[in-house]
């Protein structure tokens, strides 16, 4: 069973990079939103501005999550349907859909908060983050929560060294949950229902709020500890 769920996770995280969003397209969608923020408040300071075009970003996504339909209806709102697919096939093709709109979330607030998303370290940190975060909204009992000094510091060292380690086994604990439909009540991850529900909304509103919280703390504790 542990090699089953091992390979179950790895297709998982394979289809997810596959579809994940490009980085040029994140960073174009960061900056109209920087541009409307800057519009908007001129004299607000650079970490204001962060903070309101990652607002921005996570109320798309929570609409993105809300208004698609079922996985038939995703092609025209979500690319890489097809890909997805081809490689996982039933409801694991509805888990890399779901978490694709996590970790597009994730890269573009990394590219808010200043990160360089041609980088590894930054692509790496989304998808630790994204799937972080999923498996605390689902219940999933983890050590340590992201959105916390002690997640700051836990990520940093995984970035360090361990980092595909760590990815792989929280996309096999992801994968775990959707082949067993453990999070049937909180989320419909049921063939063709992967987006368009109250649920997936509450998913990726709870996604978003973590993943801003660990770039403030992230940003917040890099700056003090430059101006000591």
């Amino acid at each position: 069973m542990t090699a089953e769920n091992d390979e179950t996770g790895g297709r998982l995280l394979n289809a997810v990079e596959a579809i994940a969003i490009n980085p040029i397209e994140a960073r174009s969608m960061v900056d109209k939103y920087l541009e409307q923020s800057r519009s908007d408040n001129p004299d607000a300071s650079r970490q204001a501005h962060q903070e309101a075009v990652a607002k921005m970003v996570v109320k798309r996504y929570c609409r993105l999550a809300a208004t698609s339909g079922g996985a038939t209806a995703l092609a025209g709102v979500i690319p890489g349907l097809g890909t997805a697919v081809t490689m996982l096939g039933g409801g694991l093709a509805d888990a890399a859909l779901c978490m694709k709109l996590q970790v597009d979330m994730c890269m573009c607030l990394a590219a808010a908060f200043g990160w360089d998303l041609e980088s590894e370290d930054a692509r790496h940190l989304c998808f630790l983050i994204a799937a972080g975060g999923a498996l605390e909204k689902a219940g999933v009992e983890a050590t340590t929560r992201i959105a916390s000094k002690a997640g700051v510091n836990m990520l940093r060292q995984y970035l360090k060294g361990a980092t595909l380690q760590a990815m792989k086994e929280l996309f096999k604990k992801l994968g775990i949950v959707f082949t067993r439909k453990a999070l049937e009540k909180a989320l419909p991850f049921g063939i063709g229902v992967v987006i368009g529900s109250g649920a997936n909304y509450a998913l990726t509103k709870y996604v978003g709020a973590e993943a801003i919280a660990w770039f403030v703390l992230d940003r917040d504790s890099r700056e003090g500890s430059a101006s000591i």
